[in-house]
């Protein structure tokens, strides 16, 4: 087993994530009471609403973007949409940087994010490191301690 010399997990924690989140689903089952309907609060419709967002909460306060770098590489995954850790190669890279990036703009957002010749992979803040590709592509991992990963990844590739 390769010693770990940088090792990250994030996951959502974001109050106004959380907010909208269970906002969708409860709004729907309220608004026929708050709106003084003669509707059940929970009738057939709002309960499956009601599960479904449950079974979406869930998931989505499993979901977490778990970041290492080892001799082998870097290792990434965003579980539970990854069952596995994916690998970027030392030799795979040509050279990184600890960057400040606009997520919306840059990316579209947070999570899992395609781009042209781009992927990003981020869960929270606007830090991360750019791995550029000899393939003319890159990856962004996002970081709450990107000079470290960057760091990290550089005691490997002596860039």
């Amino acid at each position: 087993m390769s010693k770990i010399e940088f090792y990250e997990k994030q996951k959502f924690t974001q109050l106004w994530v959380w907010i909208i989140l269970v906002a969708s689903f409860l709004l729907p089952c309220l608004i026929p009471v708050l709106s003084n309907e003669d509707i059940q609060f929970l009738n057939d419709d709002s309960r499956i609403i009601l599960l479904l967002g449950l079974v979406f909460c869930l998931l989505f306060y499993l979901l977490e973007l778990r970041i290492s770098v080892t001799s082998k590489g870097i290792h990434y995954q965003f579980f539970p949409m990854h069952f596995k850790s994916y690998i970027i190669r030392f030799d795979e890279i040509e050279n990184v940087e600890a960057i400040t990036y606009s997520p919306i703009k840059d990316y579209g957002g947070w999570g899992i994010r395609f781009r042209y010749k781009a992927k990003a992979y981020n869960v929270r803040g606007n830090k991360g490191v750019k791995v550029n590709l000899k393939n003319g592509r890159h990856i962004l991992i996002g970081s709450q301690n990107h000079n470290a990963l960057a760091n990290a990844i550089d005691n490997f590739i002596g860039s």
